[in-house]
């Protein structure tokens, strides 16, 4: 019989459409609904690999108590209230990143953090003014993005499909002095968006190796001070390409920060082929 069986397989495959694709865990349960007008199979009509897409992409919801850990105080709203009220402003508290669990501690419990709280606090987009990558639908994983990530004690940016991050300490400066002819930040305002894969990736691997310029340090990834104003420029195929400024203002115990930022400049929509 066993033999039989294996005989039938052989001769009788599985159909593709039988096998699962490789899921992308975001940290939530919630599942979203395919657009049916756009059919069951437009992903690989859109050259997306099968291993990087599947029908649910899931987007991860904070619970109540989790979108009140997300706010700032409201001593460091008071103290900021008069760069707060300038367009394109804000504060933002980042939790540092852990590993992957579907377990969470009883500190975690206690203060209502749920599975999956950290990977979507760590990460930040400027641009969407939202926490996390942003999936949902029927859609090319890669597509999601933010523009800073903490990691451990360093912000990183750049670390999303197809974007390019370039970060500079400016020093000490009250990040209301910050402008596009502070030095510094007139290297990166300066830095011209790829328009093919091999300008893209030739500046990525620059980015990620760093390099220094009139006394700047210029990487993808820096560590963090509390004495030091940033300046970041993130480049998002067919997304965004922003250049902001940030502050850390207040460091916690668990890791986490507050960043008071300021966006300084948005550019055009970038957009450059993609690799096969």
């Amino acid at each position: 019989m066993k033999l039989l069986a294996v005989l039938f397989l052989i001769t009788f495959p599985l159909p593709l459409a039988a096998q699962t694709p490789i899921a992308v865990d975001t940290g939530s349960t919630q599942p979203s609904q395919p657009d049916p007008a756009r059919g069951p199979d437009w992903p690989r009509r859109l050259g997306v690999p099968r291993l990087l897409w599947r029908p649910y992409v899931t987007e991860f919801r904070p619970n109540d108590a989790e979108k009140r850990l997300l706010l700032p105080s409201p001593e460091d709203e008071a103290r900021f209230s008069s760069i707060l009220r300038q367009p394109d402003t804000g504060l933002v508290r980042l939790y540092p990143v852990q590993r992957r669990s579907r377990v969470v501690s009883v500190e975690d419990l206690v203060a209502g953090k749920s599975p999956g709280f950290s990977s979507y606090a760590c990460m930040y987009s400027f641009s969407r003014k939202k926490y996390g990558l942003g999936l949902n639908g029927w859609v090319d994983p890669r597509l999601g993005w933010a523009e800073i990530r903490l990691h451990r004690r360093t912000f990183r940016s750049g670390f999303t499909g197809e974007s390019i991050g370039l970060l500079v300490g400016l020093g000490d400066v009250p990040i209301e002095e910050v402008k596009l002819q502070t030095p510094g930040v007139a290297e990166v305002d300066g830095l011209t968006a790829p328009t093919d894969d091999l300008e893209a990736e030739r500046l990525s691997r620059l980015s990620f190796e760093g390099f220094q310029q009139d006394g700047f340090n210029y990487r993808a990834l820096l560590p963090i001070s509390a004495s030091t104003t940033y300046a970041l420029r993130s480049i998002n195929n067919h997304r965004a390409d922003i250049l902001v400024t940030f502050r850390v203002v207040r460091l916690f115990q668990d890791g986490s920060l507050t960043i008071l930022w300021k966006k300084l400049k948005v550019y055009p929509k970038p957009t450059w082929k993609r690799a096969d």
